[in-house]
């Protein structure tokens, strides 16, 4: 016992025979010190948690190190190659295969660095792609891309189209034999809320006269003699245009099946789209017959479908043929920029109608593209603001409408329609007008203020002025004799 604890008060002694061992003996300081943490302890706690994040560290980076893997990207297996179709007719395709497609991916075709086309493959589908060119011409010469892009990476191959090797393909013979189509066209029996319905088809024959009419690529044109059988459409020994949508996208498959349904949708697509704008256009014509000072009005002439059995491409779009000068009054660019032309009696009256269409259907549809011969419209190209307007499966582009309002001036025909103007922010957001001509008559039935006669429901009848005037002189007897 140490001295300090014998100098103690007795009751702080232990009881007689037990003594605390030495190793029992702890100083308060020293539990202090061993429940604080040590660097040691740290360490030891750390430790844990280290090893867990670094296993979700390790768990994550696979799922990053795979979309920029190498080995996961798609790759080119076979590069472009072009041959001509077996009908003879001039087309051309070009195609390329891709393999290790683990994910959905997006196929782009590139000419001279333009998109063209573009076409969506599922995973796991490594089939061939293919690129059908119509009427293939030295116009179709350049540079040809094919890229494939999804999470994983992207590849590209190339291809080049020359005058040389469009000579080598092709070894073409003037015929002035006759080929047998069929012709269908496209009906509205209940005006713009129908989708239309194919008529009756016409089986006739017609003989080439002149190919590739016109400057652009987008489309193929020639002009065609009627020999017989499409009266009372076409007229026997008369002309008409037919055109085809080119390039065409597609699967590569062995039987072509599948360029012949694009085909077949495209075509189709383009009968529904300019037959509506001609719906739209009989109306804005019936609007403007009833201004005597508005002139001739515009018309958006009719398509038709045309089948063409010995044809590799057999669907095309058939239409009569403009004398006259053929002129573009509204286009779009190559960077999507809407130009309007403004210079001539028509190409006002096509601006007009382009006004006319946006506020009659609200702001959800627009004509982009319009040209033709004089007061005779075709080539009609829509867009639409918000996606499957009036069941239209074509691609809804909001911006080109912002460009339109701000780039469309109203014309002296505006003013003969009383049109509003697009500058004001609710102009597009305006119900539905009557679905009828716009007659002064119809202005004056609409005005509120047009008869000089005052209105009879302001006044009450008789009987009930007698009965007021009753009311009033006996409460003015009553308060008298208060």
């Amino acid at each position: 016992m140490s001295p300090g604890l014998s100098r103690r008060s007795p009751l702080l002694q232990p009881p007689n025979g037990q003594r605390t061992p030495p190793t029992e003996r702890r100083s308060p300081l020293l539990s202090r010190r061993k429940l604080a943490p040590t660097p040691e302890t740290l360490k030891q706690s750390q430790e844990p948690a280290l090893e867990t994040t670094s296993t979700t560290k390790t768990e994550e980076k696979p799922a990053e190190k795979d979309k920029h893997n190498p080995f996961k990207a798609p790759q080119v297996i076979r590069k472009i190659r072009g041959e001509p179709f077996s009908d003879a007719a001039g087309h051309l395709k070009l195609w390329c295969q891709f393999f290790n497609v683990l994910s959905d991916s997006t196929i782009k075709w590139i000419r001279d660095e333009g998109e063209i086309a573009e076409v969506k493959r599922s995973a796991g589908d490594e089939t061939q792609v293919a690129l059908a060119i119509v009427q293939t011409s030295s116009r179709d010469c350049g540079v040809y891309g094919c890229t494939i892009t999804n999470e994983y990476g992207t590849d590209t191959t190339d291809y080049l189209l020359s005058v040389d090797i469009l000579s080598g393909m092709f070894q073409r013979e003037d015929q002035e034999v006759g080929e047998e189509i069929e012709m269908s066209p496209l009906l509205f029996t209940k005006g713009l809320a129908d989708s239309g319905v194919w008529g009756s088809k016409f089986f006739g024959r017609i003989m080439m006269e002149e190919a590739h009419i016109g400057e652009g690529c987008s489309h193929k044109a020639c002009r065609v003699k009627v020999i017989y059988g499409l009266e009372p459409v076409f007229e026997s020994g008369t002309t008409c245009y037919i055109k085809v949508k080119s390039p065409i996208a597609y699967y590569g498959v062995k039987e072509e099946s599948n360029l012949v349904e694009r085909n077949l949708a495209i075509t189709q697509q383009e009968c529904r789209l300019q037959n509506i704008a001609r719906e739209y256009c009989k109306i804005f014509a019936a609007e403007c017959r009833v201004i005597g000072t508005f002139g001739e009005v515009l018309e958006v002439i009719p398509v038709h479908h045309m089948y063409r059995p010995a044809n590799t491409i057999p669907h095309a779009t058939v239409e009569s043929d403009l004398k006259g000068v053929y002129l573009r009054y509204c286009l779009m660019d190559a960077t999507g920029r809407l130009v309007m032309r403004t210079g001539s009696e028509a190409a006002l009256k096509c601006c007009t109608l382009q006004h006319w269409i946006l506020q009659w259907t609200n702001g959800n549809l627009l004509l982009t593209r319009m040209e033709g011969v004089d007061f005779k419209i075709t080539n009609i190209g829509i867009s639409i603001k918000s996606k499957g307007y009036q069941s239209l499966t074509i691609t809804e582009n909001p911006n080109v409408f912002e460009q339109f309002v701000s780039q469309h001036k109203c014309n002296y025909y505006c003013g003969l329609l009383r049109l509003r103007s697009l500058k004001t922010q609710d102009s597009l957001q305006t119900p539905a007008k009557p679905k009828c001509s716009r007659s002064p008559l119809l202005h004056r039935k609409m005005g509120s203020s047009s008869s000089p006669q005052p209105s009879r429901k302001a006044t009450g009848s008789p009987g009930d002025q007698k009965a007021s005037t009753a009311r009033g002189q006996q409460s003015h007897r009553q308060a008298q004799g208060r």
